[in-house]
């Protein structure tokens, strides 16, 4: 087995879901599935050490479902099978020196705060969500970011 072509590939794969989420290209696809629970309720909050504030470090191998889009400089990525969401994640490039912290959506409600990040202008700003779980269909998944302008949203979908 040639490993450079699969290499290739891979970073291939990488550089175009990179370029898809810094352009905002919308990748909407179709998560088959049956539903689940939702994951949280209003009023509640999803596990702050699921939540962690990070630089983004793309990984490498297979891409499963997904989809993201860009609303100004906050970005959402979301990863999946079915109706049920693996990793959910935020990012922002700060307008100036700030300190701030990311928001997730469900159908427009607050249902998970991440810790605060800082950082100089011009830096990124991720947080993932790892496993928030099942979502039922049609439920639309948005972020925002605190001070920043920007709400980028998908919809979880059979």
């Amino acid at each position: 087995m040639d490993t450079v072509p699969s290499a290739r590939r891979g970073l291939a794969m990488v550089a175009a879901t990179l370029s898809a989420l810094v352009i905002g290209t919308s990748l909407l696809i179709g998560l088959a599935g049956t539903a689940g629970a939702v994951v949280t309720g209003q009023g509640s909050s999803a596990n702050v050490q699921d939540l962690t504030t990070a630089t983004l470090t793309p990984a490498f191998g297979v891409i499963p479902l997904s989809a993201d889009t860009c609303s100004d400089s906050v970005c959402i990525y979301v990863v999946g099978s079915g109706l049920n969401v693996s990793s959910w994640t935020t990012t922002v490039v700060l307008p100036s020196s700030m300190c701030s912290y990311a928001k997730f959506l469900e159908n427009g409600v607050v249902i998970a705060e991440s810790p605060q990040g800082c950082a100089s202008a011009g830096d990124q700003l991720s947080t993932e969500w790892v496993n928030p779980g099942n979502f039922p269909n049609g439920t639309r998944l948005c972020n925002e970011w605190s001070g920043i302008a920007g709400e980028p949203c998908i919809t979880v979908h059979s």
